[in-house]
This record gives structure tokens, sequence and C-alpha cells, in this order.
């Protein structure tokens, strides 16, 4: 695994820690985003399975020898274009992810807070009319 996806999976999990739907739900959405080759189509040939380099060590003084060095060289910096370019998307949606966080927290803390002021002013009000019975006599012509 690259360490570009390694450090981004560790990111997911850590910010996943706190998703409204969970853990469980985001590692395994994750996981099947990682390995969808779709993401980076040059690093898999046409019947999904990944490319495989081989080490050749006989000589090189073969022009073949040379082409194919070439092309092995252009296919892993496209590739590592590829996995550049889907990381940096992976990072956008943690960023997303932290967003939908930080607005389900602003939410609960909204809702517990102003669940309060309304009780508050619920309370006040019904204050006031006992003090205004008292005072006034039952506020009744």
């Amino acid at each position: 695994m690259h360490p570009l996806v390694r450090d981004l999976y560790k990111r997911v999990i850590l910010v996943g820690r706190d998703y409204p739907l969970g853990l469980p739900y985001v590692r395994t959405t994750w996981k099947k985003a990682l390995r969808n080759p779709d993401n980076c189509p040059s690093c898999y040939t046409n019947d999904g399975e990944q490319h495989k380099q081989q080490d050749n060590h006989h000589s090189k003084s073969n022009d073949d020898d040379n082409n194919d060095d070439d092309v092995s060289l252009k296919h892993y910096s496209q590739c590592e274009r590829e996995i550049r370019k889907a990381v940096g998307k992976g990072r956008f949606y943690v960023r997303e992810m932290i967003g939908v966080i930080q607005l389900k927290k602003y939410r609960t803390m909204k809702k517990r807070y102003n669940s309060n002021d309304n009780d508050n002013e619920a309370l006040q009000k019904r204050m006031q009319e006992i003090v205004q019975d008292a005072i006034g006599g039952g506020g009744t012509k």
C-alpha cells in the first residue's frame, strides 16, 4: 500500500470515531473506496488485476530492455500522479466529514441549550403571572 494512502486511511479512522453513522460504517465505506480500481485506473489492467512489475536482473544491453524500463517508468509516474490525485480527493472528503461532525455537535448543543432557554422563558412568564395575580388581586375585573 502506498504510504500516502495508508496515511489517508489513518486520518479517516481517526475522524470516523466521531462520525454520526459510526466507525464501522466509515471503515467499510472507505475500505471499499480504497480498493476500487476506478480510483487509480492506470494501476490496474483491464481485467481488474494489479500490475506486477517484475525485476529483471538480466543484462540491459538490449534496446528492448531499455524500452521496457521507459514504459515501466512512465507507468509508475502516471500511477503516482493518479494516486496523489485520489489522495487529494480523499483529504477533501475527510474535511467534509469533519464538517458533518461539527454540524452534528453544533445542532446537539443548540438543541440542549435552546430547550433550556424555552423552559426558562416559560418559567419566567409563569412567575410574572403569579406575581401579577398576587399584586393585582387576580387580574380579573
